[in-house]
């Protein structure tokens, strides 16, 4: 409950909607986008109600007045159900908006994204109390008539004050929700306009389509790993281990990772994990095979490389790698990395390419691995504005200075894992001689000596190819230039790797980078340009649902 009547939260609410709805008749797709409620308005394909106002392009749908509310349908009826093949249809929206406090540090309830039949009441006064979101009123929830007519409805809310009858165990403030048929959250998370992985904590069940990796329960993965086990670990990353696991129903060794429930980053890596890996499938990519989050930990299930991190078999491993299998194995990363950047759907930057990412099968093949840090961006837009990621002596200059990644800054990081390859030692050596510290530096001095071969590791004992061993020294400096402009595609290094192009010219001497940092590109996850209420906020988010619903709506009140 509101006790102090607060002028208006949700002065304007600037809303772009994306809509997919993938039918069971594959023929009869939906899909709208709009980011102009004027245009939409005219052509009668709203419904407003209570006090929602089409303001210019934008919906308004609170005045600046207290017990208010307003409320926005999408009246098309949408076929989520079929009866007859007892299949629910899932549809994605994508939505943004704005929620300015006036300078105010006291406000109001929120706004909600909800599905319900065209059937659904509003609420039946002017005057409804802000606890209720603008889905129903005080009455409407006490009467045993309307509790009787079963109405049928799901919504997401981003609600910005706790109500201790339907919030009890939220936050003080600010939190997203998913309310089922009431007003009560069935799950929710705290938010505080920032970057947040609403999708995965919200309805993580869809972030994985049919026929990807599946769910498995945790005592399937305690008894997999004779209960995470030391003698099953395989390695520690910075937010859990890696365990060896035997899974019974599939025949089959895999590699679990465990995450922490309690970290944060954790958590936001994991999620960024599924995201960007569930669905991408390609030979040079270690597959995800299943997922579990119970018992405040999240574990995902990989194929099991057999042959460990290329970093283990390069500095660790038993036996020497072959110039053969290095060279197949700097192929296969570009391979992998080509199908990141331009031939999925979306763009993926990696933004953690290195060696002990890259995963050796039974067969030597090279498999990228790690997407904790990845994040997916459109294909016309060149770089992603974001907190510094990566691992340093992998990470490009630009990346340091603005802490911008971009397909740029992933061909450096490649770049750098080709280098190690071919000189058989690590980006950065304290202990060596002061020019040869830097792999990178070291080289190319060697490059413009016209010695470059010499760099080669002497391990191999001259046994390579020296046209072969020169491309890929060369493709390593020039995907490493100090110059993100200058840097090739993956594309163009896959050309000159292949000998389909001719060497690049690089300088004679490594030069010191004079550049404009990449163009920022708004994270596709969501972005914070306040860190209270009192100015202006932006918040972005996305979440998949499945419903038997059939309109949906926006609702918003002011108390």
């Amino acid at each position: 409950m509101v006790f102090q009547a607060q002028k208006l939260l949700i002065q304007y609410l600037v809303l772009m909607i994306t809509i997919f709805l993938f039918l069971i008749n594959p023929c009869a797709t939906i899909k709208f986008n709009t980011d102009n409620f004027s245009r939409m308005n005219s052509q009668k394909s709203l419904i407003l109600k209570g006090n929602a106002t089409i303001s210019g392009s934008f919906i308004q749908l609170t005045p600046d007045a207290v017990n208010k509310w307003g409320r926005v349908i999408y009246p098309e009826p949408l076929h989520l159900w079929n009866k007859k093949l007892g299949k629910v249809t899932s549809f994605n929206t994508n939505f943004s908006f704005i929620i300015n406090s006036h300078g105010k540090d006291t406000y109001s309830d929120g706004l909600t994204f909800f599905l319900s039949t065209l059937e659904f009441p509003e609420p039946n006064t002017m005057a409804t109390d802000g606890t209720h979101l603008g889905i129903l009123s005080n009455d409407q929830m006490n009467d045993e008539k309307f509790k009787a007519a079963n109405y049928k409805f799901v919504a997401v809310e981003f609600d910005t004050f706790r109500n201790d009858p339907w919030d009890p165990h939220a936050p003080v403030r600010e939190h997203v929700g998913i309310n089922i048929n009431n007003i009560t959250s069935q799950r929710k998370q705290w938010f505080a306009g920032k970057e947040e992985e609403l999708g995965f904590v919200l309805s993580m069940d869809d972030e994985f389509e049919r026929g990807g990796p599946q769910k498995f329960s945790y005592n399937e993965l305690v008894y997999a790993t004779n209960n995470f086990a030391e003698e099953n670990k395989l390695g520690e990353g910075g937010f859990g281990g890696v365990y060896k696991g035997y899974l019974r129903d599939l025949n089959s060794y895999v590699a679990i990772k465990r995450v922490s429930g309690e970290s944060t980053q954790g958590i936001k890596e994991y999620a960024s994990e599924v995201k960007s890996i569930s669905r991408l499938r390609h030979r040079n990519l270690v597959q995800l095979i299943g997922w579990c989050h119970e018992k405040k930990d999240l574990l995902l299930i990989y194929e099991l490389m057999s042959n460990g991190s290329l970093e283990s078999q390069l500095f660790r491993g038993k036996s020497l790698l072959t110039w053969v299998a290095r060279y197949n194995i700097a192929r296969g990363l570009a391979s992998a990395l080509l199908y990141l950047h331009e031939e999925w759907e979306q763009c993926v930057l990696h933004r953690d390419i290195k060696s002990s990412n890259v995963m050796l099968d039974s067969d030597l093949n090279a498999k990228l691995g790690d997407f904790g840090l990845a994040r997916l961006v459109d294909h016309r837009k060149g770089s992603q504005t974001t907190a510094l990621a990566g691992t340093l002596g992998y990470l490009a200059p630009e990346c340091v200075i603005s802490g911008r990644t971009s397909k740029e800054s992933d061909v450096y990081s490649f770049g750098v894992v080709a280098l190690e390859i071919a000189c058989g030692r690590k980006p950065i050596e304290p202990m060596a001689k002061q020019d040869e510290i830097s792999m990178i530096v070291w080289v190319w001095e060697l490059y413009g000596t016209g010695n470059i071969l010499k760099a080669a590791d002497p391990r191999l004992c001259g046994d390579f190819d020296e046209k072969i061993m020169e491309r890929l020294m060369v493709v390593g400096l020039w995907c490493t230039h100090p110059d993100y402009i200058v840097r090739p595609s993956i594309r163009k290094a896959i050309h000159v790797l292949d000998f389909e192009a001719a060497l690049p010219i690089l300088e004679p001497k490594m030069p010191v980078a004079t550049y404009i940092t990449p163009p920022i590109l708004a994270s596709s996850s969501s972005a914070d340009t306040s860190k209270n209420h009192q100015s202006e906020s932006f918040s972005h988010g996305s979440y998949t649902c499945s419903s038997l619903s059939t309109t949906y709506s926006i609702a918003s009140t002011s108390t």
